[in-house]
């Protein structure tokens, strides 16, 4: 997807689209407050740079990625009032990553732990658990490879203007 095909990419578009406000910003990562629905103060963070997904997450957004979720989240709760920010990753219907942070007080409309399950779905097989465990520890156990080695050609950085 070209840059200028990607919503998120448009970011005075995106903030039209969602009915937000860009509240901050650095040199790889923004902000933004949704400004209507029924929960107070949720928002997007996101890269500048277009990334499509989690897993695409490299050079110095991957870097920074936990301090600044860390720090944005934090703001959320304390801004809000919030007993706690559940930070939600889908990627189906945007593909540029962005973290939804979603300031939860109890009782409010937010859905949290179990809700994001369909009721009545099947549990998986414990031995199916047991397996993506494995190939997990196994996956974080190996070097990670860098784009050059996945064949991916090196983004370049957008600047700020």
């Amino acid at each position: 997807m070209a840059d200028s095909e990607c919503l998120l990419c448009r970011v005075d578009d995106a903030d039209a689209h969602f009915r937000r406000r860009r509240v901050w910003q650095d040199e790889y990562w923004r902000l933004s407050v949704v400004l209507h629905g029924a929960v107070v103060g949720f928002g997007h963070l996101e890269p500048h740079r277009h990334i499509p997904f989690i897993t695409d997450l490299d050079g110095a957004e991957a870097a920074t990625c936990g301090a600044v979720l860390a720090r944005a989240s934090a703001a959320v709760r304390a801004a809000t009032g919030a007993d706690k920010v559940y930070v939600y990753v889908f990627g189906d219907r945007v593909p540029h990553l962005h973290f939804n942070l979603a300031p939860h007080h109890l009782g409010d409309a937010l859905i949290g732990g179990s809700g994001l399950i369909q009721p009545g779905a099947r549990q998986a097989d414990p031995a199916a658990h047991e397996a993506a465990a494995t190939a997990i520890e196994l996956a974080l156990s190996l070097p990670l490879p860098s784009p050059a080695d996945r064949g991916d050609p090196p983004a370049p950085l957008k600047s700020m203007e």
